[in-house]
């Protein structure tokens, strides 16, 4: 059931492929039926197939789809996002560039949380210089494989990753100021044993190019790589698909090989569209999917051009539209679907009147030409817009649903709990368990924090280490007595953790019950905390699922997959 050039994109054998895929012309069909292919009439294994995607979505239903094409051995193939192949890899071979395999993984506000800490130390306007357009700048760099050490050799010299009291040359600095908190960011990571992000996909190149053994391993097991949306692709990654593929090893491909034997670079599928390149302003390179015959000289580029989704009236205007851009692989998107209906356009005078109309026309197609409002979305630009529509369709009487909102694990009770059972698993993780060092209150206040963090810092260590030896800081008696508390506290989770670790579950539970979380939201009186309680047991129900759907379930492995999914 394929068409003559997606039958020509499954069975093509040569070292690079590209794909050109338009929207909604069956790429996840092509990926999944060339795997079949690769694995029935090329006589590769499972284990040598590494297929990435963007999103935890489509990795799934790749995954999925090859269970019914080629069985259960799909299980045994690594099919996943860039960032879940990277943990897998730094998890298993990180010890050689600095990382334990119990390393935490900071989402963005973990990494907000702490390039606060760092600036405030440094005495930086905090709302001039915000931890967020730091971070952006920090995440840049990343993403252009560009180092701490480099950058700092360049803007600030003479600064130590550790350096207390540093004082900035000239005010208003900028890029000295972007290199030495990104060199001092990486300082606390690397003492807190722990990643960021970006950090999944740049030490993993760090890995393969100053490790040997592990980029030996990885090119000998990855014979074939099919990458999707390619045209989303940073710097970083596309580096990273050259490493884990030894295409710059020196090993050249033979030329007429009929499949990718031991020898020479892996072949290579990618799989993307120019024109769907929206992701620039996140680091993604167009250029990736533009140079691919150039990377590649003997690459092959197929087109997919036929579309199984909309009405050619659709396509027309779309087409229309993209032909403007510049320096663009033409082609033009057709359909056997037909003409389809004609595209409305409506201006209004404003937003009320807007949204009325958008309101009575969804009542007209549900009552006339009876289709469900589970077929119907709005789509507007900016969050405040929703609300003219949200009482447009309460005023006349139609049920919706709101998208987006604050994501679920960026709830701030969410976020506690979940910095207690990353404390737990990585006890040297300072930004998390400086955040519920007080949470639920216990008249921890800075002070309490203040004298932790000079212990640790003068004895080169973590702030779990300055807990655990309390005995021997001088602090006040009431201050001393609410911290051995904490302590004890930690100690018994820790204890728990250690007997229960493959039911993060119960450990969840144990967690919400001790800490006094639940407790809090259980005896307050604002309404909102009945919703945040109930985000609680929706946190607990999340790991019962996880348990029941991971064989080898842990509290890190728990951990590991709501970080990745946060992001």
């Amino acid at each position: 059931d394929l068409n003559p050039q997606q039958a020509e994109a499954v069975q093509y054998r040569g070292q690079a492929l590209l794909i050109g895929a338009g929207a909604g012309s069956g790429k996840t069909r092509v990926l999944t039926r060339r795997i079949a292919w690769i694995l029935s009439q090329f006589g590769a294994w499972p284990s040598q197939i590494l297929a990435i995607t963007f999103t935890n979505k489509a990795a799934a239903e790749m995954r999925e789809r090859l269970g019914l094409l080629i069985g259960p051995v799909a299980q045994r193939m690594w099919v996943s996002t860039f960032h879940s192949a990277c943990v897998r890899i730094l998890r298993r071979d990180g010890k050689s560039i600095g990382l334990k395999s119990g390393f935490s993984i900071y989402d963005s506000a973990d990494s907000e949380r702490l390039v606060k800490i760092i600036a405030t130390e440094f005495n930086l306007d905090i709302k001039r210089y915000t931890p967020r357009s730091i971070l952006g700048h920090i995440s840049d760099l990343k993403n252009n494989l560009t180092g701490w050490k480099e950058n700092l050799a360049v803007h600030a010299p003479d600064f130590t990753p550790g350096q207390r009291g540093y004082q900035f040359g000239t005010v208003g600095d900028l890029e000295a100021i972007y290199a030495v908190i990104y060199a001092e960011y990486e300082h606390r990571l690397a003492l807190a044993n722990a990643v960021d992000f970006d950090d999944l996909i740049g030490r993993t190149v760090e890995l393969l190019r100053t490790d040997p053994a592990v980029a030996e391993y990885y090119h000998h097991r990855f014979r074939y790589i099919l990458v999707d949306e390619y045209q989303d692709t940073n710097h970083a990654q596309y580096v990273l698909v050259r490493e884990l593929a030894g295409v710059d090893t020196g090993e050249k491909a033979i030329p007429g090989a009929p499949n990718a034997g031991k020898v020479g670079p892996a072949w290579i599928t990618v799989v993307g569209d120019s024109d769907q390149s929206i992701y620039a302003f996140r680091g993604a390179d167009i250029r990736n999917i533009q140079d691919f015959e150039q990377d590649f000289p003997n690459a092959k580029t197929i087109m997919l051009e036929q579309n199984y989704r909309s009405t050619q009236t659709i396509l027309d205007a779309a087409n229309a539209v993209i032909s403007n851009n510049e320096g663009r692989k033409p082609k033009k998107l057709w359909t056997a679907l037909g003409k389809g209906e004609p595209i409305v356009g409506y201006a209004a005078d404003n937003a009320q009147q807007e949204a009325q109309w958008v309101a009575t026309e969804i009542a007209r197609l549900h009552a006339e030409e009876g289709i469900a409002y589970s077929d119907m979305a709005i789509m507007y630009r900016a969050n405040a817009q929703s609300r003219s529509l949200e009482e447009a369709l309460i005023n006349t009487n139609q049920p919706y649903q709101l998208v987006g909102g604050t994501k679920f694990y960026e709830r701030r009770e969410i976020k506690d709990a979940l910095a207690y059972l990353q404390a737990l698993v990585n006890p040297d993780d300072d930004v998390n368990l400086r955040r519920i060092l007080n949470v639920p209150k216990r008249g921890l206040g800075d002070r309490a924090e203040g004298v932790l963090l000079a212990y640790a810092r003068e004895h080169g260590t973590s702030f779990f280490y300055a807990l655990m030896h309390l005995d021997e800081i001088e602090v006040p008696t009431r201050t001393a007595t609410s911290l051995r508390a904490f302590r004890d506290l930690m100690g018994a989770l820790s204890q728990f953790t250690r007997a229960h670790d493959s039911k993060p579950s119960e450990i969840v539970a144990e967690v919400l019950e001790k800490s006094g979380l639940r407790a809090e939201l259980e005896k307050s009186v604002d309404p909102q905390d009945a919703s945040r309680l109930e985000n609680l047991s929706q946190l607990q129900s999340t790991a019962a699922e996880f348990e029941q759907n991971t064989p080898d379930a842990t509290l890190s492995a728990f951990l590991e997959t709501t970080a990745l999914v946060a992001d």
